[in-house]
């Protein structure tokens, strides 16, 4: 019996290796990486409503070398999707917008790695101590549920920086 449990145990780790489910491509060994700033050309705010999925064009802000070899020249468009959309909640919880899969001419997504976040002004800090303050007075507490965090604003001034890694296969 313990014979036949060994065998079955070999076949099973003989599939698992096989299979390309285990088997990246990835070399998350190599740690080398290329920063790449890059500027909105195009303003976003969560007051105004913004469209989860919709492309951002965004502006290459440097040259781009690795080593001698020019990647990306300053002033090349590049884009971005709105990943995820939060609106501001509740109890001073701000809004925030993240932007991700970035699309730059030259350079293969799957070596890029980077998530760009901007929140709005976090209000729970001073919330929730009037929260607990009011507390003792009945109705007084929960009037601290309206105050709201505020709205989360890209603007064409800020930079954006992601990481290429260009040792990946």
């Amino acid at each position: 019996m313990n014979k036949f449990f060994r065998t079955l145990l070999a076949i099973i780790l003989f599939l698992i290796n096989q299979t390309s489910v285990f088997c990246l491509d990835y070399d998350y060994s190599s740690t080398y990486a290329i920063c790449i700033e890059l500027s909105p050309q195009k303003e976003l705010s969560t007051k105004e409503g913004i469209i989860e999925g919709e492309r951002i064009p965004l502006k290459v802000l440097h040259d781009v070398y690795d080593g001698e070899k020019l990647l990306i020249k300053a002033g090349e468009l590049a884009h971005a999707r709105v990943e995820t959309v939060i609106t501001a909640g509740m109890n001073g919880f701000p809004a925030e917008i993240i932007l991700n899969n970035f699309e730059i001419p030259g350079i293969s997504s799957s070596k890029i790695m980077s998530e760009y976040s901007k929140c709005g002004q976090n209000r729970c800090l001073w919330v929730y101590p009037l929260k607990w303050a009011l507390t003792p007075l009945p109705p007084t507490g929960s009037l601290t549920n309206l105050i709201y965090g505020g709205h989360a604003k890209i603007k064409s001034t800020d930079i954006v920086k992601i990481h290429y890694y260009p040792n990946w296969k």
